[in-house]
């Protein structure tokens, strides 16, 4: 579960980013998040990942309190989310297999257990025959489907998919959202940043607009521009 209630963001030297945004995710919704440039999309990206923290308001993510986090339980709410970025953020010297599996050593799962769940995900994700391959190695899709199997591998209960097609082509983009939207169907959150008016379009899911740092709309079965 994912709850912001009356969040603002100011920073010292810039305009307030998010003013009084107040947004409850539950378990298992699929809910895009769209708006323009500078609508405080960034921001609010950073606040659930604990990479800011807000200047007023609260943010319950998994039942953490992000306010009352001290530095040494940060790691703890990040294990119960996965993240998936637009420029992918892979080890390129780490073949396919050993970016996936890093995301379950940082937690000191034992090694047997690891060879198993990321030989799951990546079946999953259609990469079997490329796991010993180097990022470099792979197409911007296949990449991203490494960068997607790495946020699933915990199995975590939420996962936030900041612009997961924003450099890839339509077709290579669908194959991707297909790919979250499985993963959604078993019962993980889905939040997912776009900017692809098209899928939005399509899919019908919850919309959550964002301008000028607050919720200008909040709809279910939404369209990009309401």
């Amino acid at each position: 579960m994912l709850e912001l209630r009356n969040v603002t963001k100011m920073y010292p030297s810039g305009p307030v980013a998010l003013k009084e945004v107040s947004i409850t995710v539950t378990e298992g919704e699929f809910v895009f998040v769209v708006g323009p440039s500078g609508a405080g999309k960034t921001t609010l990206t950073k606040l659930l990942m604990c990479e800011e923290r807000p200047t007023s308001g609260s943010i319950i993510i998994n039942n953490f309190d992000v306010n009352k986090l001290r530095p040494k339980e940060v790691p703890l709410l990040r294990r119960s989310m996965g993240v998936v970025f637009q420029d992918f953020r892979l080890m390129p010297t780490w073949t396919v297999e050993e970016n996936v599996a890093f995301a379950m050593v940082v937690v000191e799962v034992a090694p047997r257990h690891i060879r198993r769940r990321v030989a799951e995900v990546l079946s999953l994700v259609g990469l079997t025959n490329k796991r010993n391959q180097l990022p470099g190695q792979l197409s911007g899709g296949e990449q991203q489907r490494v960068a997607l199997a790495r946020a699933i591998v915990n199995q975590p209960s939420l996962v936030l998919a900041d612009e997961p097609t924003g450099n890839l082509d339509p077709e290579t983009s669908w194959g991707i959202v297909k790919l979250l939207l499985d993963i959604n169907a078993t019962g993980t959150t889905m939040l997912m940043v776009t900017h692809a008016n098209q899928i939005v379009d399509s899919l019908r899911k919850r919309v959550i607009a964002l301008d000028a740092g607050r919720v200008a709309r909040d709809e279910e079965g939404g369209v990009y521009h309401g």
